[in-house]
């Protein structure tokens, strides 16, 4: 005869005792049943594919050459690839909500190593195009942003082996406030790269209008707003959280 009882089978934080709810482990994974799925990231990754057909467009209007490949990798790399990363360990993805932890962890993990490779391809060939043409490096506010952005990047992506590894590091920092290092970390360089598309559509490069240039404005603070909104709401309360317990 079944015990009516028993603990559930699949427990909620809820459902925890007192010292489960409140260990770290409790609070570094959500459950997946803990929010509802959103419909924000859709709008989001809708913005960014339609600026990004945009940038298509404008990158290749009057032919193909070496620098037409920069604006669109990083728009890819960036817009696209990043936030889809963001938003797969973010609570309420629509995509990724079904998932279990551990394989929106491996989708945020796999999306973010492609976005580091397609951005140092786009890096590499803008850095390539002013060594052939024979012109200055890091010059323009663009080019600034786009550099600390990069050094950024990789900062993020190094602290996200951290990540990986915050049990074995609890004895020098608790594993909670290694991953919310990381999250914001992670927002400041999306930010960084946000900045540095801004400013490429108000470089010498762009001759295609203002009604163009504008609405790529306003379709990029979009993404960024959608992108970042949640996790920094959830790094606040992560915290808020940690220093009223003590």
């Amino acid at each position: 005869m079944e015990n009516r009882d028993s603990e559930p089978e699949n427990p909620t934080v809820e459902d925890m005792a007192p010292v489960e709810r409140s260990s770290e482990t409790s609070h570094l994974v959500s459950s997946a049943s803990s929010s509802k799925p959103s419909y924000i990231n859709v709008v989001n990754n809708v913005c960014a594919l339609v600026f990004t057909g945009i940038i298509t467009y404008c990158c290749f209007k009057d032919g193909v050459s070496l620098f037409s490949f920069h604006p669109l990798l990083m728009s890819i790399g960036w817009l696209i690839i990043m936030t889809t990363a963001v938003n797969a360990i973010t609570p309420g993805d629509l995509a990724t909500e079904w998932m279990p932890m551990r394989l929106r962890s491996a989708r945020h993990w796999v999306l973010q190593v492609l976005m580091a490779i397609i951005t140092l391809t786009g890096f590499l060939i803008i850095l390539s195009n002013k060594i052939i043409h024979e012109k200055p490096h890091f010059v323009t506010l663009h080019a600034k942003f786009g550099l600390a952005a990069l050094i950024f990047m990789v900062v993020t992506c190094t602290g996200g082996l951290g990540v990986l590894c915050s049990l074995k590091l609890k004895n020098y920092l608790a594993p909670i406030y290694i991953k919310l290092l990381h999250a914001s970390f992670g927002l400041l360089t999306f930010v960084l790269g946000v900045i540095t598309i801004i400013l490429g559509t108000f470089s010498r490069w762009w001759s295609f209008g203002e009604i163009l240039r504008y609405s790529c404005l306003l379709l990029v603070l979009l993404v960024m707003l959608f992108t970042i909104l949640r996790p920094s709401l959830k790094i606040y309360f992560r915290l808020k959280e940690k220093v009223s317990g003590n």
